[in-house]
Parts: structure tokens; C-alpha cells; sequence
């Protein structure tokens, strides 16, 4: 990103530790992540629901994806590792 600007928001120290918090249980990386995310999207004109408790139900392809993959995993089908070492994990892909 060389032609970039930089916005700087002042924090009580309680609320930005919870915000970072809450970025990483969402995925990212930073804060600065998280907040550029929904700075993009704002702009756009998208709404991002980042309501991480409700997930939905999967559709009925993704259930039996799911449902298969599950099954294959208690008996043993697909899986690989543990590995003890990064040369053992090569040889395995």
C-alpha cells in the first residue's frame, strides 16, 4: 500500500485492549486489520455482520459435506500427522 493515509483514533486503554481482543477472536491479525475491513466496507456501501454467536444453519450440500467429513474423520479416513518434524511433513504432502 504505498499511497496510503493514516487516521489515528484516540482510546481509553480498557476499550482498545478489549477491541484487539475482539479482533483476534475474529480472525485478524491487528486491530488495524480489523478496523480496515469495516472502514472498506463502509465506503462501499456493505454492511459486515460480525455477530460471531449466530452462524446459521448450513444449507442442505453443506450439512452432508459436513456430516461425510465428520464420519470420515472417526474412522480414521483423511487424516495425517501428527508430525514430528518439518522434513516428516514434507515427505507427507
Amino acid at each position: 500500500m504505498s499511497n496510503t493515509s493514516t487516521i489515528h483514533v484516540p482510546l481509553e486503554p480498557t476499550v482498545r485492549k478489549r477491541f484487539v481482543a475482539q479482533a483476534k477472536q475474529l480472525g485478524f491479525d491487528s486491530a488495524q486489520a480489523y478496523l480496515r475491513v469495516l472502514i472498506k466496507a463502509t465506503v462501499d456501501g456493505r454492511r459486515i455482520d460480525l455477530n460471531v454467536d449466530d452462524w446459521g444453519q448450513p444449507s442442505d450440500e453443506a450439512a452432508i459435506y459436513l456430516n461425510k467429513a465428520a464420519e470420515n474423520a472417526r474412522k480414521g479416513i483423511g487424516l495425517s500427522g501428527p508430525f514430528n518434524s518439518v522434513e516428516d511433513f514434507m515427505k507427507d504432502l
